[in-house]
């Protein structure tokens, strides 16, 4: 009995290590953009941790890699890793992705100086501000078409980080950046007595869905998309989805 027990207890324990070894895992490429993303974070923040908790609901595993943004998608789109995390839905993702149900929906204002008095409430309001836009960022298509008719007095630079610099010292006059980000950047980036020079104004921009991108070179890109959206659906009846959110809001991804 013993005997048989133990040759159990071995055959388990083969089992076990089998289906580890044999259990799927997607690379997915990503950047730094606190609160919501961060190598510095527990499970690397909210949204990382709500794909790869999807992903765990249909038994697959993430390996996570953080590069800058442009080279973020440069990998998924070409093949060279699985996916990346996560981008707003835009038209121009469509022909070389496949993208993901919503993850969620930010939204974009304008941040500025309190000495510069800004307000406004149609696109006639930024006609002649310099604004500060970041590559690769988007803001929404009736911000596209109003640059592309030559109504708005667009400056871009590579990183938000730069555009809030550049805002400070008064090179740009407003700039479009999701509440949360804009104010944590301010925070890694000035002093307690420099972030009190910064406002933003309440109107929203731009509110924009956020999705997981596959590129359509992947053999397994739909079979993959499929699982996470399986995953994702688990993980937001469950109710532990908006819980991730919460702690980014309040600081709680640091480690």
């Amino acid at each position: 009995m013993k005997i048989q027990r133990l040759f159990l207890g071995l055959l388990l324990a083969i089992s076990a290590a089998f289906n580890c070894l044999a259990q799927e895992t997607i690379r997915i490429t990503t950047g730094e953009y606190p609160p919501y993303y961060s190598q510095k974070f527990a499970n690397y923040g909210p949204i990382p941790d709500i794909v790869s908790q999807a992903f765990a609901q249909v038994d697959i595993k993430v390996e996570f890699g953080f590069f800058p943004w442009s080279r973020s998608l440069e990998l998924a789109k070409s093949n060279h890793w699985d996916a990346s995390c996560c981008w707003f839905d835009r038209a121009e993702w469509h022909e070389y992705f496949n993208s993901s149900d919503v993850l969620t929906s930010r939204d974009k204002i304008f941040f500025h100086l309190k000495s510069y008095p800004f307000d406004w409430q149609s696109y006639e309001d930024l006609k002649g501000i310099k604004i500060g836009a970041t590559a690769r960022h988007g803001y929404g298509e009736k911000f596209a078409a109003a640059n592309k008719a030559g109504k708005l007095l667009i400056e871009d630079a590579p990183t938000n980080a730069m555009n809030l610099k550049k805002l400070f010292v008064g090179r740009i006059k407003i700039f479009p950046i999701e509440r949360l980000v804009g104010y944590q950047l301010l925070a890694d980036l000035f002093t307690p007595e420099e972030i009190q020079l910064f406002t933003h104004h309440p109107k929203v921009l731009f509110s924009g869905r956020v999705k997981l991108l596959i590129s359509k070179k992947n053999p397994k890109g739909q079979y993959l998309m499929k699982k996470f959206n399986q995953g994702l659906k688990i993980l937001k009846e469950s109710g532990e989805y908006e819980q991730l959110f919460l702690k980014a809001q309040y600081g709680g991804n640091k480690q």
